[in-house]
């Protein structure tokens, strides 16, 4: 059975051609195709089945994707066939699937190029949309790129000024694209010092100002060192702290600028310009980008730290730390510089040395803070006197050294020196206290007096000591005479170092007498140095020892000598006293009332057997230390005199403060008393005021018996002097005065220890 199919096309394109499809009837069921009959095909034949009119040919396999070209049919030589018959679309299966003809592939033709224009200007379209974009992007990656080339040019720097830190927060903005953003540093009190920021114009800046750092969102951020990613910091509790007047913003990006747990400051962004939040990328650049800040900041601090350092280490090697003058280091730098160009230029060196007079007095009595604020006064006085090309040192303790350049002869030096010392003479005012001070200073000359700094020092050293040995407040110019002195004076240092080690040092003993018996209280044990060179004078070598501290050793052997001997004339019946010197600087030793008593248990001695003779200057130092000594001291019995009463500075008031029980008259008083009535008046108020405080008084250098006749008139008992014999050694004192013409009382049993 054949079955036609007539509407094989669609019905618009029947007015053309209509075209059969033939198939048969198999029979197991279904259909097979059999071929095509088109209109021309029934007008031939009109007496034909269709099943006779069907021209069968061998079908071509189709697969659905298969170009049309390929399908379409050709001859044996490639070439395509005119498509003048219609050609029947069957599946491999034989499935019938359509018809394929001129006009059908013709429009298809032309449905495809309408659909590739269609496709090409879409393309296009796309192209030119993608190259717009690319160029968009193209100059977005530059951007990137300039502004990632920004944030890894900041690692070069060693510091950050404004316009680094400006390009800084706009490269990052530019980064992230975001509309605010801001760069806070802080110092080490957490104050703001340095703002930058982007987004805003100055003037609302100004308006805006800055809250106070540790509060708000971004004092979280410094506070706790704590990254802040906010999607809308408005719903934030901790967003209040923003002035008023501050752009309103959404998102928030708050990083802290920190290394180590050091807060340097932080950095804010704001709103992205799409409108998104930020996100955890955005997060790790904007934390790189504050990584690199607190690198280059935490160098710069390391960098500031060092450079100070070297300041310090600069200063502490050229200048005094007390006074902020050179130090002797840089003065011998500057005094060299100067002597070089004298002698290209011509023209007087001067140099200067200068020491504070009685400075050890106001440091020990009111204290080192004291005597610190003194020298500070001192150096700022001095340098207001001098020009800006002289230099002014301090070389040590109380002791500055000036250099003035470029003097016309060295007479200018004096007059220098002169202003110096008017400087210094005024009072200083130091906390409550009121005090005084002067200076003496001795001048050498370059080239004259050495040509070198050294040398220069040296000889105005001397100088000074010469101005000191005239009675202070005075300056002296260096001459050979006192370069020979100071040259016997570092001799006579150098025997006297050695006078212990080598028995030079012996003691003489003066009697103390008592009115009217005229018998020997007491004696006075009297250093002498008869050295190999010869004997050297007391009033040499004693301030020679005090200076050098040597008399701390050659006191204490003073002290066991005389008590020794004290115990041989006590073993021998005489019940004697003996009164020792005591020095400054013996009774500033630590140990000083441990060694009297070891003495004493040496010699086997009580107290009671000895007097310590001491300085009314004494008396003004220390007296928190020196009120406890006397009187341990005198619990065991030792007795104090004041030496020299009346020549010095001292108090009154000290004298009922301290366990004196002796004063000793100057012999300076006693010479004139006969004469003059002056000294007659001092020694009468001397001994009113010993009465009065229940002291005993030794009158010293009673030479006549007049004098002696006065004193005993006047109620003094107990005298001392060439009158009753000079200072002997122990053998001849032992053998002219006590078995000789004065009566010696003998001891009593009980006396002896």
């Amino acid at each position: 059975m054949t079955e036609v199919d007539g509407e094989q096309r669609p019905a618009r394109e029947r007015r053309t051609s209509i075209i059969y499809a033939v198939f048969r009837t198999a029979p197991e069921g279904g259909r097979c195709f059999l071929g095509l009959v088109t209109e021309r095909d029934i007008a031939l034949f009109p007496q034909r089945i269709f099943a006779d009119l069907v021209a069968p040919h061998a079908a071509s396999p189709l697969e659905p994707e298969m170009p049309l070209d390929k399908a379409l049919p050709r001859d044996d030589g490639g070439r395509l066939l005119d498509l003048e018959e219609p050609l029947a679309v069957v599946a491999r299966d034989g499935t019938f699937v359509g018809v394929l003809t001129r006009d059908s592939v013709l429009r298809a033709l032309l449905r495809r190029e309408q659909q590739l224009l269609r496709e090409t200007r879409n393309l296009y379209a796309e192209l030119e949309a993608d190259r717009a974009q690319l160029a968009v992007w193209s100059q977005r990656m530059a951007e990137l790129l300039e502004a990632s080339r920004t944030l890894l040019g900041l690692l070069v720097h060693s510091t950050l000024p404004r316009d680094v830190l400006q390009a800084g927060i706009e490269a990052l903005a530019k980064l992230l694209q975001t509309r605010y953003g801001a760069i806070g540093l802080l110092d080490e009190e957490g104050e703001l010092v340095q703002f930058v920021y982007c987004g805003i114009s100055a003037e609302q800046a100004e308006a805006i100002g800055h809250f106070p750092e540790g509060k708000g969102l971004l004092g979280v951020v410094v506070r706790e060192n704590q990254t802040l990613r906010l999607e809308d910091m408005s719903r934030d509790p901790r967003s209040a702290g923003f002035p008023p007047q501050h752009p309103k913003m959404k998102s928030l990006l708050a990083v802290p600028i920190s290394h180590q747990g050091r807060v340097y400051g932080r950095i804010y962004l704001s709103d992205r310009e799409d409108g998104k939040p930020f996100s955890v990328d955005d997060e790790l650049l904007a934390q790189s980008f504050a990584h690199s800040l607190s690198l280059v900041l935490d160098n710069a601090r390391e960098i500031e730290q060092n450079r100070l350092a070297m300041q310090q280490l600069h200063f502490m090697a050229h200048y005094d730390a007390l006074t902020g003058l050179p130090n002797r280091l840089l003065f011998a730098d500057r005094v060299h510089q100067a002597c070089l160009r004298q002698a290209r230029e011509g023209g007087v060196l001067a140099l200067l040395f200068l020491d504070i007079d009685n400075f050890k007095v106001v440091n020990d009595t009111l204290g080192h803070p004291f005597g610190d604020a003194l020298l500070q006064q001192a150096a700022r006085r001095i340098q207001g006197v001098l020009r800006q090309s002289d230099t002014v040192a301090r070389m040590s303790g109380d002791e500055f050294a000036i250099a003035v350049p470029d003097l016309h002869e060295g007479t200018d030096a004096g007059r220098v020196a002169q202003k110096i010392l008017e400087a210094l003479q005024a009072p200083y005012l130091l906390g409550e206290h009121e005090t005084f001070a002067s200076a003496s200073i001795g001048i050498a000359l370059y080239p004259e007096d050495g040509d070198g700094v050294d040398l220069l020092l040296k000889h105005a050293d001397t100088a000074m000591y010469y101005a000191k040995s005239l009675g202070k407040n005075n300056f002296q110019f260096f001459s050979m005479d006192l370069n020979r002195r100071a040259q016997r004076r570092m001799d006579l240092e150098r025997r006297l170092r050695h006078a212990l080690e080598r028995d030079e040092l012996s003691l003489d003993y003066q009697p103390i007498v008592v009115l009217p018996s005229g018998a020997v209280e007491a004696v006075e044990a009297l250093l002498r140095w008869r050295s190999a060179a010869g004997e050297v004078e007391p009033a040499e070598f004693v301030p020679l020892a005090e200076e050098t501290g040597l008399i701390v050793p050659i006191g204490a052997w003073v002290l066991r000598s005389a008590l020794r001997q004290l115990r041989r004339w006590h073993d021998r019946g005489w019940s004697l006293r003996v009164a020792v010197n005591l020095s400054v600087r013996q009774f500033r030793d630590p140990g000083f009332a441990d060694m009297v008593g070891r003495a004493l248990s040496e010699a086997g001695l009580s107290g009671a057997m000895l007097d310590l003779e001491i300085t009314e200057s004494l008396l003004l130092q220390e007296p928190d230390r020196t009120v406890p000594l006397m009187r341990r001291l005198r619990e065991s019995g030792v007795s104090f005199s004041v030496d020299d009463f009346g020549t010095g500075y001292s108090s009154l008031s000290y004298l009922k403060k301290l366990p004196i029980t002796t004063l000793k008259i100057d012999r300076s008083f006693v010479r004139d008393l006969v004469s003059d009535p002056d000294d007659a008046a001092i020694v009468m108020a001397i001994l009113g005021l010993a009465r009065a405080l229940k002291l005993r008084v030794v009158a010293e250098g009673v030479e006549t018996v007049e004098q002696e006749a006065f004193l005993r008139r006047h109620g003094c008992h107990y005298l001392q002097g060439y009158l009753y014999g000079r200072p002997l050694s122990p053998e001849t004192f032992e053998a002219e005065v006590l078995h000789g013409r004065l009566t010696c009382r003998m001891a009593e049993a009980s006396g002896k220890s």
